[in-house]
């Protein structure tokens, strides 16, 4: 039995005493070590050292799990009878509040390897608990103060008083509890060092991505920005490694972003490297410019390349990255960006967790466990603050060429940034009925899952509603191309979205149902043979948030095909229709941008260098109209009625690109009807009074379209 002074105590469990298999004292180390560790997890900056911390602080705790509990119980049972003082009510606070420590840290462990993220609540529970619980039980482990008596000399020790007076008050440190004590600082620092030892191994073995630099004979003929032409910067102003760039397919990891990344595997941000027309301009640029003004490009096409020094004397096809073009940490480590385009923005490497970027196998369990254990610096490196944002678009999706580039001056390219911004959809000024780019394109989507919802998402308590990766725009020639991961159903996508089709309730109470571009004919309710018609098609930009058409307009193709026939199918007026060579027949009404080199010839080959203005751009601004018309003479012994089919016709590339991207292949790219509309004219009997078209006949000269663009708000 052990004296104290409420009366003797029975020895606890055996195998807990101090004589015993778990000593006391190594239980109080342990204890002690977790206090000081899980502060120091929670005040430190993260570093190796931190993160060593935190698997052995987990471990830690899930070993001394069974040993504390039964501690814990085994003291109760032996001094629940103690009479009640301050003391024991401090025993019993830092007893329930240990308690909720230790539920707390076992649901935190159970998560971070098993779920896919862990929960805030429980997290600040595990801290706030264990730091209540500190002063508490510091309180009831000090030993009691002793008295001495009349002569100096304290009853329960022997020893004389260090002032020699009566009535000194002194704590009484036992030589068992000192020893005991003294194991435990043993045991504290015998797991620092094992923390230390870990540090330095790793250390030793991991990849040092700091000493990264430009490759030797890296030309700078644009000054002393490694970057430019392109605006893109990293925020140490050098280059980084491209492993800190790529490897996309990390995030994608089970229990990760899994969802999202193999929607990103379809999307054009993944190919806007490996795009065919991107690497037929860029091999142009450097037969003509020279490699280093790729740079220009790659800031928003190979972001990979450009920030890991390979846009140096190649088309960097086998640099790393190529076949991830703009990667997941690309887009999701820009710590700002700049609305001035070109891809102004400023990329910051994020710091590496253990072993991830070694590929060790089983090691990355231990990654993957850190990252939702010890969330904190993760969250930080890819801050879904600034992608959520317009304003995070608007470094790639705004183009100007300048002085560098053209050797002229400044001109304004494709700007689908500044047109979402003035337009309808952000200046309304009813802010409930304005939209955001990721609202439309980056539509909401449900996971299959839970095993596949996004953590982010989950966490925020959207459940399995998550932002989609696809990226469907515009391009419905690339993922076939290319054969990308999903390019049917990526084909798919993007026709259902030139259509109009795709509905998105998020948005459906302000987003116009129908076709993005609806078309309206206007054309006289009946004509006579012989008589002249004029018929007029408007096309209203009633759901993009941008103009239409938009990017690249000296490319894209979006013209208007009308086709009037008479009741026995004979056509009687045709404009817009592909000649043999696939080439817009002349005189249809296109919507494009016709720019100019020097000399004062227009560009048709996306060679933006030399590129110094435009001369027409035809475009239509959000929620604006444009109508276009149509003037023939009706053909004598024609029947009735005149049926008018109008269509908006949109393909990626003109066929001028495609024979300058595949020489001698004759490659098409497809055509998408984004739109169409019809019209009956009654055709009444008895000819024209007017004879001054009677004897036109379809394909006549006086049978071309005329356009006349109208501002029309609607």
């Amino acid at each position: 039995m052990e004296p104290t002074p409420y009366g003797p105590i029975p020895i606890r469990h055996s195998f807990l005493h101090e004589k015993g298999i778990f000593k006391f004292s190594w239980l109080s180390g342990a204890l002690i070590f977790l206090a000081l560790s899980g502060l120091a997890i929670w005040l430190a900056p993260f570093s190796v050292a931190t993160q060593v911390s935190v698997l052995v602080h987990a471990a830690l705790g899930i070993i001394i799990l069974v040993p504390l509990t039964l501690w814990q119980a085994s003291h109760w049972l032996a001094t629940r009878k103690v009479r009640r003082s301050f003391r024991k009510f401090c025993a019993y606070t830092g007893f329930w509040t240990m308690a909720v420590t230790t539920v707390s840290g076992v649901v935190l462990t159970w998560q971070a390897a098993f779920s896919l993220f862990t929960s805030h609540f429980w997290d600040r529970v595990h801290l706030w608990s264990g730091i209540a619980a500190l002063p508490f039980l510091a309180y009831h482990v000090y030993p009691h103060a002793k008295k001495q008596n009349a002569n100096g000399v304290s009853p329960a020790s022997g020893q004389p008083a260090l002032n020699g007076q009566a009535g000194w008050v002194q704590p009484y440190f036992r030589p068992g509890r000192r020893h005991m004590w003294a194991m435990a600082g043993v045991t504290v620092a015998a797991l620092a060092l094992i923390v230390g030892g870990l540090t330095l191994a790793y250390t030793a073995y991991a990849p040092n991505f700091s000493h990264y630099a430009l490759p030797a004979g890296y030309k700078l003929p644009y000054g002393k920005d490694p970057f430019a032409p392109s605006m893109a910067m990293t925020s140490t102003g050098g280059p980084v490694a491209p492993q800190l760039l790529a490897d996309s397919k990390s995030c994608g990891a089970s229990g990760c972003h899994t969802e999202i990344y193999e929607q990103w595997r379809s999307s054009p941000h993944r190919w806007s490297s490996e795009d065919k027309f991107f690497q037929a301009v860029q091999a142009a640029l450097i037969h003509a410019e020279g490699a280093p003004a790729t740079r220009y490009c790659a800031g928003c096409h190979d972001p990979v390349s450009l920030l890991s020094g390979y846009k140096n004397a190649s088309t960097s096809i086998e640099a790393p990255g190529y076949k991830e073009g703009s990667s997941c940490v690309a887009c999701h480590s820009m710590q700002r960006v700049d609305v001035q385009g070109n891809g102004n923005y400023v990329w910051a490497p994020p710091k590496p967790y253990l072993f991830e970027y070694r590929h060790a196998g089983r090691a990355t369990v231990l990654t993957h466990f850190l990252i939702r254990a010890y969330p904190r610096q993760h969250d930080a490196d890819y801050n879904l603050a600034l992608v959520r944002q317009p304003v995070s678009c608007a470094s790639c999706h705004k183009q100007f060429i300048n002085k560098q580039i053209n050797h002229v001056g400044f001109v304004q390219l494709q700007n689908q940034y500044d047109e979402w911004r003035l337009g309808k959809w952000n200046a309304n000024p009813n802010p409930a009925d304005r939209l955001r780019c990721q609202q439309c394109h980056m539509w909401l989507t449900q996971a299959p899952s839970v095993a596949l919802a996004d953590p982010y998402d989950l966490k925020d308590g959207h459940g399995l509603e998550m932002r989609n990766h696809w990226f469907a725009a515009a391009n419905q020639v690339m993922p076939a191309m290319l054969h990308v991961y999903g390019w049917r159903a990526q084909t798919r996508r993007v026709i259902q979205w030139l259509k109009g089709e795709k509905y998105v309730p998020e948005i459906a109470k302000i987003w116009p149902k129908g076709p993005v571009i609806p078309l309206r004919i206007i054309a006289p309710a009946s004509l006579r043979p012989g008589e002249p018609a004029d018929v007029r098609v408007v096309l209203t930009n009633n759901k993009a948030g941008h103009g239409f058409a938009t990017g690249p307009l000296d490319l894209i193709r979006a013209w208007v095909e009308v086709e009037v026939r008479d009741s026995q199918g004979r056509v009687i007026f045709h404009s817009g229709e592909l000649t043999a060579q696939n080439h817009v027949e002349p005189g249809t009404l296109v919507l494009r941008a016709i720019g100019v080199n020097p000399e004062g010839q227009p560009v048709v080959r996306h060679h933006l260098w030399h590129y110094v203005g435009t001369i027409s751009r035809r475009a239509i601004f959000p929620g604006y109209s444009d109508m276009y018309e149509y003037k023939f003479t009706v053909p004598r012994h024609v029947q009735g009625p005149l049926t008018v089919t109008a269509s908006l016709r949109y393909r990626k590339a003109n066929q001028y690109f495609m024979n300058f991207v595949f020489p001698h292949q004759f490659i098409k790219a497809p055509v998408t009807t984004m739109s169409r509309g019809t019209a009956e004219i009654a055709l009444l009997t008895g000819a024209a009074t007017s004879s001054a078209s009677a004897l036109a006949a379809p394909g006549a000269a006086a049978s071309r379209a005329v356009s006349r663009p109208r501002g029309d708000r609607r």
